[in-house]
C-alpha cells in the first residue's frame, strides 16, 4: 500500500468530487493508504502528470487517451498513459439564461459560447460537437475560461451559452443559484450522428431532477470519462486499484449521482468487450484487463 496523487480538474470541477470519492473508495479497500487529490486544468495535463509520473492516477475524457498516445494535437510528444477503468458515463449539454430565446443547440451557430480551458476536454468536446454539426470559421465562436467563469460570462451576456460537464457538480449548482437557467435541445439525428463518428460518445439524459425548474429529462450527448495510469505503472498497484474500484462501484453510485448507472457502464464490457472499457483505439493496461476478467465483467 502507499499514499498516491490523483490529478483531476479545477477545485469546482465534477473530475475533483469524484476523485475525492474515489480516493475514499480505494483507502476503504486497502488498495491504497491515502490519496493527494491534485486541480489541474483538465485532460491534457493530468496525462502529461502522469506520463512523467509526477501523478499516479489521472482523470480524463476518454477522447484525448488515443490523441496523448499518438502525441496528436494539443499534445507535443507521444505520452504513454492506459485506461484502467472507466470512471462514468455522464452528459455533456449546452445552457443558456431562462430568459434567452435560444432553445436548440443548433441556434448556437455564430454565438459565442464558454467552453472552459483551452486544452480542456470540455474543449475538445465542444469542437467535436460543433464541427459534427457543420459549422466552420465564424460560425464557431469559442470563449475559453474556467467552468466558474464561463458561467459568470453567461450570467453578464457576453455569452450565449455554456457547455456544461456531466452534472451534478459544485459549479452548475452554484450557476443555478444565481441565474435562472435551461438546457438547450440537441436534435436526436445530431446525436446519433456525432455517437457514429465518436465510440466515447453514447446517448444521455439530463436528469430532470438536476437542474432547477425543468420538468423531464433532455436528451443530450453522453461521454465516456475514464482514469489512466502510466504504461508502465506496477501490475499490482494497478489491478488492486482497479479491483477495488469495480467492488465499489455501487457505493460510488449511491454516493453520489454524478456516478449514476457505474454498475451499468462496467458491465457493458460483458457484452461489448474491451471497446467499452477503452474506445477509440485507446489502450486499456494489462492488469486492469486481468481485474475486469476476473471480476467477470470482460469475457
Amino acid at each position: 500500500m502507499t499514499n498516491i496523487r490523483i490529478t483531476s480538474s479545477d477545485a469546482l470541477s465534477t473530475f475533483f468530487t469524484q476523485a475525492k470519492l474515489v480516493a475514499d473508495v480505494l483507502k476503504d479497500a486497502g488498495a491504497i493508504d491515502g490519496a493527494e487529490v491534485l486541480t489541474s486544468t483538465g485532460s491534457v495535463i493530468n496525462a502529461e502528470r502522469v506520463a512523467r509520473g509526477e501523478a499516479e492516477l489521472g482523470f480524463m475524457a476518454s477522447n484525448w487517451v488515443p490523441r496523448a498516445v499518438k502525441g496528436a494535437d494539443p499534445f507535443t510528444a507521444p505520452t504513454p498513459v492506459s485506461i484502467v477503468t472507466p470512471l462514468n458515463a455522464g452528459p455533456l449539454f449546452f445552457v443558456a439564461r431562462a430568459d434567452s430565446p435560444l432553445s436548440s443547440v443548433r441556434e448556437l451557430k455564430g454565438k459565442p459560447i464558454a467552453v472552459g480551458h483551452t486544452n480542456s476536454g470540455m474543449a475538445q468536446h465542444a469542437i467535436n460537437i460543433v464541427k459534427g454539426l457543420g459549422w466552420s470559421g465564424a460560425d464557431i465562436q469559442f470563449q475559453h475560461d474556467s467552468t466558474f467563469d464561463g458561467g459568470s460570462a453567461l450570467i453578464d451576456g457576453r455569452v450565449a451559452a455554456q457547455l456544461s460537464a456531466p452534472i451534478p457538480s459544485t459549479h452548475f449548482t452554484e450557476l443555478c443559484d444565481r441565474v435562472a437557467i435551461k438546457v438547450l435541445s440537441f436534435d436526436a439525428a445530431d446525436i446519433a450522428a456525432l455517437c457514429k463518428t465518436h465510440p466515447y460518445y453514447s446517448p444521455a439524459l439530463v436528469p430532470a431532477d438536476c437542474v432547477p425548474g425543468m420538468s423531464k429529462d433532455v436528451p443530450a450527448l453522453g461521454v465516456l470519462n475514464v482514469i489512466v495510469a502510466a504504461a508502465k505503472a506496477d501490475d499490482a498497484f494497478v489491478h488492486a486499484v482497479v479491483s477495488a474500484f469495480i467492488k465499489g462501484a455501487a457505493r460510488l453510485e449511491a454516493a453520489n449521482p454524478l456516478f449514476r448507472g457505474l454498475p451499468a457502464v462496467l458491465a457493458r464490457a460483458k457484452t461489448i468487450g474491451k471497446a467499452a472499457l477503452a474506445p477509440g483505439e485507446a489502450p486499456l493496461h494489462p492488469a486492469a484487463e486481468r481485474a475486469f476478467r476476473e471480476a467477470g465483467l470482460l469475457a
